[in-house]
């Protein structure tokens, strides 16, 4: 667990992460941002900012790191209780019981002897021994040590526009995320799914995120923020969007003018959000992807394509929001069109696992390790679908529909029941269409 304040993330910070992976020393890395610091160090940017960057400065090392939002996550718990250490390396070991959890540090906190103030240092050092990192300056000689950046001459550089020395000093997503100018806040209402990966996504476009709970709104009982909003995104459950908007409406706490859209793939923004028209303008931005609050990291959000539509000035404020990734424009579908939209997105994100169960009970029903066979077919379908991504089809399809093998295939389906059998014989002959066999 490597935690910090990351305002903003340096180089040393994703060095060391690299250092750790190349020494072979742990299996993963939580990265946690602070929220507060019990220690008064100068933590200004505001910690959905600072999430971001950090996310940016990591991205490079894959999923070998998880860049984590629980210290938020503790301080809405009990907002009475300080951001100690002690107290994240023991939400950080719940999550991942089983591991071993250890405490990452510089080796310039040991040698300014840093940790007499920690909390609980000693319960620390028993329960979650320290990987001290040798830092350049704090470092015997034979170390291999960081550099020694800090982030307070970063944020000195960024305030006089010396931009090339803050390029010199953090990683270049982080100094670009730096340089994204305010663009004002967006309202997000609800907690979900979406929601999770939708705030940091913001703020890489340099938007503020007000946070709103959707179940407090259709309750009535709101509190909504003081900043005015650029836009809100209504991203409740498809049920609660109608009667957001209806509640957006009657509490008049909207300018006139400002773009409200809602993140449901079926219906269209007038359908669920009329009751705010002419006020405002309303649209839908639904995101191409299957996203999971429990997997924020990493997210695909910034990968994905969207489905948008909505009246004129809501639509040019989501073209120019969503740029420069690719979108569809979804207005001139109609009903049944768009939910054929729909269907075609839940065909390729929720029945993969169809294919997934009847795999697996195959392996089980002949008595495999059930410990391994989870990964034995998770690994090949996400190795099937990388070659999708990279080869296209045909090119990307293996197996003996590809090589034109038709007697494996006849004797694959003497070799299974059903209904697993059924299926197997229907996507043959589907795939056999598809690459012309």
């Amino acid at each position: 667990m490597f935690g910090g304040s990351f305002d903003p993330p340096h180089l040393g910070h994703a060095l060391l992460v690299a250092l750790l992976r190349a020494r072979g020393e742990v299996d993963r890395v939580v990265v946690a941002p602070v929220f507060d610091h019990p220690l008064a160090k100068g933590t200004k940017t505001p910690f959905a900012k600072r999430l971001a960057w950090t996310r940016a400065a990591m991205r490079m090392h894959g999923d070998f790191v998880e860049v984590t939002d629980l210290e938020r996550s503790l301080a809405e718990a009990d907002p009475s209780r300080p951001s100690y250490s002690l107290r994240l390396l023991e939400a950080v070991a719940e999550q991942h019981r089983g591991a071993q959890v250890r405490l990452v540090i510089g080796s310039d906190i040991v040698r300014r002897a840093e940790t007499a103030r920690w909390h609980k240092w000693d319960e620390i050092e028993a329960r979650f021994p320290p990987l001290v990192v040798p830092r350049a300056g704090y470092a015997d000689a034979v170390d291999c040590a960081l550099p020694e950046v800090s982030s307070s001459d970063v944020r000195e550089a960024a305030a006089r526009g010396d931009w090339d020395a803050v390029r010199r000093r953090v990683p270049g997503a982080v100094a670009d995320l730096m340089q994204v100018p305010d663009r004002g806040c967006v309202w997000v209402v609800g907690h979900g799914h979406v929601a999770r990966h939708a705030e940091p996504w913001l703020v890489e476009r340099g938007y503020a995120v007000c946070r709103v709970s959707g179940r407090d709104v259709v309750a009535g009982r709101a509190a909504w923020p003081q900043t005015v909003p650029a836009a809100v995104w209504v991203l409740t459950s498809d049920g609660a969007i109608a009667d957001v908007g209806a509640r957006l409406a009657d509490a008049d706490v909207l300018p006139a003018g400002v773009p409200v859209f809602h993140g449901a793939g079926a219906r269209s923004a007038a359908a669920l959000l009329g009751t705010l028209r002419p006020r405002n303008p309303v649209g839908s931005l639904h995101p191409i992807c299957a996203l999971r609050r429990e997997r924020p990291w990493p997210s695909l959000l910034s990968e994905a394509t969207f489905g948008l539509e909505g009246d004129p000035e809501a639509a040019r404020f989501l073209e120019a929001l969503v740029s420069p990734q690719p979108f569809l424009r979804l207005g001139g579908l109609g009903e049944r069109g768009r939910l054929a939209y729909h269907a075609a997105c839940a065909l390729a994100a929720n029945h993969l696992s169809v294919l997934e169960a009847r795999a697996c009970d195959v392996l089980r029903q002949q008595g495999h390790d059930p410990a391994f066979i989870e990964d034995a077919v998770r690994t090949l379908m996400r190795s099937a679908m990388d070659n999708l991504h990279d080869l296209g089809i045909p090119a990307g399809i293996t197996g003996p529909m590809s090589r034109g093998d038709i007697g494996a295939v006849q004797a694959h389906l003497a070799a299974l029941d059903e209904p697993t059998r059924s299926l197997y014989a229907r996507l043959c002959e589907d795939l056999g269409a598809l690459i012309g066999g």
